[in-house]
């Protein structure tokens, strides 16, 4: 059984990796409006996902979940087969946030014009995000709590490089970018 503390630990850094790539999310999409690449967006975005990788090796390694195998093997660990599925889902939590407050300020707008139609519909379409919100972080719960012991040997490697798992070569770290040259030649 998890405590209380271990759980809402997990749940603050979370949060934490969702908004670092979020940021590195917007950051793409700054990039992608410039004409030409600027490096210094590249640059800052491959620095919040190394610091989002090491807020995951604390996350698991608080959680006990850091010794379920893997480690540079030809199949993912435990932990490496839930990162994507953990990091998509508190994205998706974060997104769900989002769309609440932005039917929340309808909402007001619409209660402040005395519209009740519209007051109502808003009000059931916010009801119903906030039962995508509960299956979202019961689902996170489950991928942290539950989930860990069941998918043992899981023979993919899909965002495999997001978590970064392969060695470290003399301390340092190794971009996406650098593992996708380094494979293909």
């Amino acid at each position: 059984m998890v405590g209380v503390w271990e759980e809402a630990l997990a749940e603050e850094m979370v949060y934490l990796l969702a908004h670092l790539a979020h940021a590195e999310q917007h950051l793409l999409e700054i990039g992608g409006e410039l004409e030409d690449v600027d490096p210094r967006i590249l640059a800052l975005v491959n620095k919040l996902r190394i610091g989002r990788k090491k807020v995951g090796e604390v996350l698991y390694s608080s959680l006990g979940l850091s010794d379920f195998g893997g480690g540079g093997s030809e199949f993912r660990s435990t932990v490496e087969s839930l990162w994507c599925t953990l990091k998509h889902l508190s994205m998706a939590l974060v997104h769900c946030d989002e769309s609440i407050e932005k039917l929340a300020r309808r909402l007001v707008e619409a209660l402040e014009r005395g519209d009740e139609a519209s007051s109502k519909k808003v009000l059931a379409d916010i009801r119903s995000l906030l039962a995508v919100r509960k299956t979202l972080r019961d689902s996170i719960k489950a991928t942290l709590f539950e989930l860990p012991e069941s998918v043992k040997g899981v023979e993919s490697v899909r965002c495999r490089e997001d978590l970064c798992v392969e060695a470290e070569e003399a301390g340092k770290e190794t971009s996406v970018a650098e593992h996708a040259v380094a494979r293909q030649g």
